[in-house]
């Protein structure tokens, strides 16, 4: 049966969650299948938030609190490389109508919006800023690249966060997210492992990690973990056959991540509700949301823990509407986890400011051709914008970006050389040739 808890290593998941994660204890019924979920008549339209933003003002216009629902919700489904989550995933928000968000990719930042591919490219960049994707991770898992893409896949995750919290504040419908950036360090900790990444820049990761994680501030409601043995994982990872996952993803990398979700999940345990299956086999997504249906993800008492605690501190309609400015604008959050962070001790991380001034000149000759940002390139087919558009952090033209290190961190990437030639005029197409 899917709902059967089973040991993981020498801890038992039922143990490990505590009495509280006995089914038979939840006698409450709160989310609910999508075909049960009614509304009341005067039920708010989604707030447009990705054309529109959110600013505080806003609040007199569209009120949060009206947005929320049974089901407005977020989940999290976590489990090992090769567990079986996406599939899961994508079944559980389809029977409870909700937003599915599948695990972020590299590849979600590396196309534009025009349609270029920065892989293309690579040639030209300097290797600092040639970011791997998976398929080069496999191929080359020593580089000192292994820690340039795990940095940068924390960001994303801690974007992502963001944008489901976002999208629960905004229109109500609640979110299944893969993975989440508080689990992301069982990466982290495998590739360290493995030795694809320094002790230095191990240490820095978890005090970008402590920075980072308060400014979410929101705990999933219910994380749901996949127990997939390593050897199961191994055979569908090499059912896969991709040669460079097989030779990159083993049982040392993944009995690592094994070990550190125990600490994930107990740290998850102070700030959620938990169920975790037997997924040697993968179970039935009915049983799951029958599971679901039967657990209180609403109530609520201060004396009782910190479960939920973060979603029932703020009771009025200014509290909520501060919180739902900060998911969506992004911009406090970003500043407060990752700006003013010494990055020194960590040598993966170094960039030369000569190869920060050629990667400008590349973006600016070869990728977009126009000394412009994103957004305000009539020759690329954006349209005129700009005399009327001032906001906070960021200069797209438009108010909302799922991943900063998409196209809204570019405007902010300064080098000297480049600033003294905006046009790029001395842009030197032997440099790489030249210097690395």
């Amino acid at each position: 049966m899917a709902s059967k808890l089973r040991p993981v290593g020498c801890v038992a998941v039922k143990k490990l969650l505590g009495k509280s994660a006995g089914l038979s204890q939840q006698q409450v019924r709160t989310v609910v299948h999508r075909s049960l979920l009614r509304l009341p008549e005067n039920y708010p339209q989604p707030w447009d938030y990705k054309t529109k933003g959110f600013n505080v003002s806003d609040m007199f216009n569209d009120r949060t609190q009206d947005h929320f629902h049974a089901n407005s919700k977020l989940f999290v489904v976590e489990g090992n490389i090769g567990s079986g989550k996406s599939t899961l995933a994508k079944e559980l928000a389809e029977q409870l109508g909700m937003l599915h968000m599948p695990e972020f990719k590299m590849d979600d930042i590396l196309i534009d919006r025009y349609g270029n591919d920065m892989r293309k490219f690579y040639h030209l960049f300097p290797e600092r800023f040639r970011i791997p994707d998976v398929e080069m991770f496999y191929k080359n898992p020593m580089s000192d690249m292994s820690a340039v893409m795990q940095e940068r896949i924390f960001s994303c995750r801690f974007d992502q966060y963001l944008n489901a919290l976002a999208h629960i504040m905004n229109t109500g419908q609640g979110v299944v997210l893969e993975r989440s950036p508080y689990s992301d360090f069982v990466f982290t900790n495998a590739m360290r492992a493995k030795n694809f990444i320094g002790p230095e820049y191990f240490s820095h990761y978890y005090y970008q990690r402590k920075r980072a994680l308060p400014e979410l501030n929101f705990w999933p409601h219910l994380v749901i973990y996949l127990d997939a043995p390593t050897n199961t994982c191994l055979q569908n990872i090499k059912r896969r056959g991709n040669k460079g996952e097989i030779a990159c993803v083993d049982e040392t990398y993944l009995k690592t991540m094994e070990e550190s979700y125990k600490d994930s999940l107990k740290e998850y345990s102070r700030h959620s509700k938990l169920l975790a299956y037997d997924w040697t086999k993968p179970g039935d997504a009915d049983v799951i949301v029958e599971d679901i249906e039967r657990m209180d993800l609403d109530f609520f008492e201060w004396h009782s823990g910190e479960v939920f605690e973060e979603w029932k501190m703020l009771i009025d309609e200014i509290g909520w509407a501060e919180a739902r400015h900060k998911v969506t604008n992004k911009h406090d959050a970003r500043i407060n986890a990752f700006d003013g962070i010494d990055k020194f001790e960590a040598g993966e991380l170094y960039i030369s400011p000569r190869d920060a001034g050629h990667w400008l000149h590349v973006m600016k000759t070869q990728v977009l051709k126009s000394p412009y940002g994103y957004g305000y390139n009539r020759h690329l087919g954006d349209e005129q914008a700009g005399l009327g558009i001032w906001r906070t952090g960021q200069t797209l033209p438009e108010p909302w970006y799922d991943y900063w290190y998409k196209e809204a961190y570019y405007d902010q990437a300064e080098a000297q050389e480049t600033s003294l030639d905006p046009d790029s005029d001395s842009y030197d197409p032997d440099y790489v040739h030249h210097h690395h």
